[in-house]
């Protein structure tokens, strides 16, 4: 072998061996994705008709359980029914990682309006093992798919919630103790729990435990309390709600319950309204992520 042919073997082995693994991982990729399919059909098929089905590598996302563990989603399936909303792994052995039926859905929404490219969804699920906030993030055209498919299985109060103007309330877990105030002003606290602040209740827990949901329709006269029986201790959020007043302790009394307050507020408001022809068609459902975009001022003419 001549010195050329030399330079020129070593110069091209290295190509052909990139181009084979590029060749053996797109082969390795297309029958993984052919039998995630197969699968995925034969799961679909033992239950009724899916409203929607993604299948995409770009749904990725997470499940948290307050006060418990989060669980990242990479690479997701979604499959939903009117009975059922499943997320699967997307390997050939489709675990199940997260489900919930419509009447355990509490809340959706997305954070921001719609923009090219990815786009996010948070969901509150409240299932046995506790309260559950999930987050799913996918490209634009899917995540409408999958608003229009949560509007037909939710109950109607969730969609006008979701109409609502944004951005939405969320706080929390905060540990919080829940405090009574005897009648000569002194208050005692009991066992911390944790508050947590969502767009629609406020939820108390023990640990994983939902303890109770309060309706933020219900919350009223919400006030900021500092401790006059104990100066230099944390303050307290007060407010009515369900023919009871309640009172807990927690820090940033203040910012928590303008926090309470603002919540609650919104969920008196009525939905948004159209005004004005949406940039989608008129049947479309999702024409109020739109509509609520300023007007630009007409341009003078300068003489």
């Amino acid at each position: 072998m001549t010195p050329d042919d030399m330079i020129f073997t070593m110069t091209c082995l290295p190509m052909l061996a990139f181009i084979a693994l590029v060749v053996a991982a797109g082969y390795y990729q297309t029958r993984r994705s052919r039998k995630i399919a197969e699968r995925l059909a034969a799961v679909v098929a033992q239950g009724e008709a899916p409203l929607l089905t993604l299948n995409t590598t770009a749904l990725a996302g997470e499940v948290t359980l307050l006060g418990g563990k989060r669980t990242r989603l990479r690479q997701a399936i979604l499959v939903l029914t009117p009975e059922r909303c499943r997320l699967f792994e997307r390997t050939p052995e489709l675990c199940e990682t997260f489900t919930f039926t419509p009447d355990q859905l509490r809340w959706f929404g997305r954070p921001r309006k719609y923009s090219a490219g990815y786009n996010d969804i948070w969901l509150h699920v409240e299932r046995d093992d506790g309260w559950h906030l999930l987050k799913l993030r996918l490209y634009q055209s899917d995540m409408r798919n999958l608003v229009r498919a949560l509007k037909q299985v939710a109950p109607p109060e969730l969609v006008e919630a979701y109409r609502r103007r944004r951005p939405y309330v969320h706080r929390g877990p905060i540990e919080a103790q829940p405090a009574a105030q005897d009648i000569h002003g002194a208050w005692s606290l009991a066992v911390p729990v944790r508050l947590y602040l969502m767009p629609r209740c406020l939820v108390i827990l023990d640990g994983q435990t939902v303890l109770r949901t309060i309706p933020l329709e219900a919350v009223q006269q919400v006030g900021a309390l500092r401790r006059l029986d104990a100066p230099g201790a944390r303050g307290l959020v007060r407010f009515r709600a369900e023919e009871e007043t309640l009172a807990f302790a927690v820090d940033d009394h203040e910012a928590v319950a303008a926090a309470l307050a603002e919540a609650a507020k919104r969920t008196l408001e009525a939905p948004l309204e159209r005004k004005q022809k949406s940039r989608l068609t008129d049947d479309d459902p999702e024409w109020e992520d739109w509509q609520t975009e300023p007007e630009m001022p007409p341009k003078r003419l300068s003489l």
